[in-house]
This record gives C-alpha cells, sequence and structure tokens, in this order.
C-alpha cells in the first residue's frame, strides 16, 4: 500500500523509520525499513521471483543492472534539473511545488478553512526547501548544457530502441526499465521536460505510461543480447560513459579529500561541481556496481560490450584499485 503524507500521524511514521526524511521509504511486515530503491527493487524480486526482472544471459543481465544504476545516479540529475534548476523551470517549480502541497492535504472536505492559502503555504515552503539544493545533483550554469544535452541525447536514443519492442529488453520489463522510469516518468509529469520527451520522443513518452502498470503489456519474454545491440550499443558508449567517467571522478575526488570536481568529456564539455555530503552516496554506489561486475567480469559476450563501448575500464578492477 503507498501512503501519502497527507496526516500528521503518517509524517511522524515516516519520520520513526526513515534516515532520510527526502526519498520514499518501504516497511515490510516485521517493520524493517528500507529507502535505497536498488536493493528495495532486488528483495522484492527474491520475495516475488516470477516474472523475473533480469534478463537471460549474463551480459544482457549486467547491463540491465548497468542501466539501473545509471538511471539512479545520472538520471535523477535530469529530472531535478529541469524541474528546480533550469533557467526554464520557473513554470516547473510552480506547477510541482503546487502538486506536493496538493498531495499532502489530499481528502481535505469541501469546507475546509483556509484550504486555499494552507496549500500555498506549503508549496512555499517546499519551493524554497528545494531552489537551492542544485549542489546536490551537480546542477550549476556550467553543466546545466550538459546535462540538458544528455537528456535529449538520451530520450532520443531510447526512442529509437523503443520503436521495436515495448520495454527495454524486450517483451517484458527489466530492472533497467522500472529504473529509468522512475526518473522518466517523473519527467513526462513535468511541464518542460515531458514536452520535450512528447516532441522528440513519443516511444519514450509512451513507454513512460506504460510503465506505470506494465503487466498488462508484459509477456513474450527478452531478447537476447545480439538483437538489442543495434540499438542499445549506442547508449552504452554515449550516455553511460559519460555517467561512469563522471562517476569514476567523484570518486577520486572524495577520496583525495577534494573540494571541486572536474571531469573533462571531450567536445568543450567540462563537468565541474563541488564535492560534499550526496557524493559520497554516488561513490557507495560504484563500488555496488564494480562488485556485481566483478562477479560477471570473465563473460567474453560482456567483456566485448563492455570493451567496444568504452566502459570497461570504469568498471574493471584495476580502476577501482586506483582509488
Amino acid at each position: 500500500m503507498w501512503l501519502v503524507f497527507n496526516t500528521p500521524e503518517l509524517v511522524a511514521e515516516h519520520k520513526q523509520h526513515s534516515k532520510l526524511q527526502l526519498v520514499p521509504t518501504v516497511i515490510s511486515p516485521d517493520g524493517k525499513a528500507m529507502q535505497d530503491s536498488t536493493p528495495i527493487i532486488e528483495a522484492l524480486e527474491l520475495l516475488v521471483p516470477g516474472p523475473s526482472i533480469h534478463p537471460s544471459g549474463v551480459a544482457a543481465k549486467f547491463i540491465s543492472q548497468l542501466l539501473e544504476e545509471f538511471a539512479d545516479e545520472w538520471g535523477n540529475k535530469w529530472m531535478m534539473h529541469y524541474r528546480w534548476y533550469s533557467s526554464k523551470s520557473g513554470v516547473d517549480v510552480a506547477s510541482y511545488s503546487r502538486r506536493v502541497a496538493v498531495e499532502r492535504k489530499s481528502g481535505a472536505h469541501l469546507d475546509t478553512e483556509g484550504l486555499g492559502e494552507q496549500i500555498t503555504g506549503l508549496a512555499q515552503a517546499f519551493k524554497g526547501r528545494m531552489l537551492d539544493r542544485g549542489f546536490t545533483v551537480g546542477s550549476n550554469d556550467r553543466t546545466a548544457p550538459i546535462i540538458e544535452q544528455s537528456f535529449l541525447d538520451s530520450i532520443i536514443l531510447m526512442d529509437a530502441h523503443l520503436a521495436k519492442r515495448p520495454f527495454l529488453f524486450g517483451r517484458t520489463p527489466s530492472l533497467a526499465d522500472f529504473g529509468l522510469a522512475g526518473q522518466l516518468y517523473q519527467c513526462f509529469q513535468d511541464v518542460t521536460a515531458g514536452e520535450l520527451m512528447r516532441l522528440h520522443a513519443p516511444n519514450v513518452a509512451s513507454w513512460s505510461e506504460r510503465m506505470v502498470n506494465p503487466t498488462h503489456v508484459c509477456g513474450g519474454g527478452f531478447e537476447t543480447w545480439e538483437t538489442l545491440a543495434e540499438t542499445l550499443a549506442p547508449f552504452l558508449s554515449s550516455q553511460v560513459l559519460m555517467f561512469l567517467r563522471w562517476s569514476d571522478a567523484n570518486s577520486r575526488a572524495l577520496s583525495a579529500e577534494a573540494k571541486e570536481l572536474s571531469v573533462d568529456f571531450g567536445d568543450g564539455k567540462v563537468w565541474q561541481q563541488t564535492v560534499g555530503g550526496p557524493q559520497r552516496y554516488h561513490a557507495k554506489s560504484l563500488r555496488e556496481i564494480r562488485r556485481k561486475f566483478a562477479a560477471v567480469a570473465n563473460d567474453p559476450v560482456l567483456h566485448g560490450v563492455l570493451s567496444s563501448s568504452g566502459c570497461l575500464e570504469y568498471l574493471a578492477e584495476s580502476a577501482a584499485s586506483k582509488l
């Protein structure tokens, strides 16, 4: 059951179980709380293993895991940037702040006194809380063009891939679908990013809606990497490679206790941001995806895919040992 923070009791319950107040919380029947989306979905997969969210074949399964990692750690930059920090995000800020405020008051009676003023106050408070947090995703004047180009390049590449199939790995939703949909459905619901998706990537827009309840169209299994490679490999060699370069540089900056992070992506694109608390979680996530890769690193198909895309050097043990 999904619970919205629309009563003081639910707010208090969430605080009781949550270490971080900014992200959703899953509470199991035994009272254990989880907040990280990747272990949450992995735990649920163990409880309900069928239909599986993992494509068959070592290469396809790991690439799905890598794309989910990409979604969590890079895709959130698209969503947060367009919603809050872009030079064009004024309409998004106003719309989403009010949406959150209305959710917090959901279930209110029609005759609730001062309801409009309460919603306006909540919206203003939430907006004020979020507008100065661009550093959490690295959004600033220098990085804004990189984030926005990455979003456009990504949805166009995905659009070509999804033209031939309902989900990223075939006719069944994978871990990668759930990870990317978590970010892109939010983009789809927002004004600016949603308009860009409808305009330039209609297949991605349809997929985003489909992922709200994919069960009624899933069935037919996963494809092999051979049939996926033509349109999915370009996504790895451009967007995922960019993310891994950033993630590796972030880990190195943290290890060196540097205050600034700088990554040269080539073609005049240089990413610069401050290094702080939020980036420590990204470093932890990189260690985890490297751990998963180490377990399957000897697979020849996977090795070839990652090598040709440029991703291998950032996932291999040699990269981790330099930190």
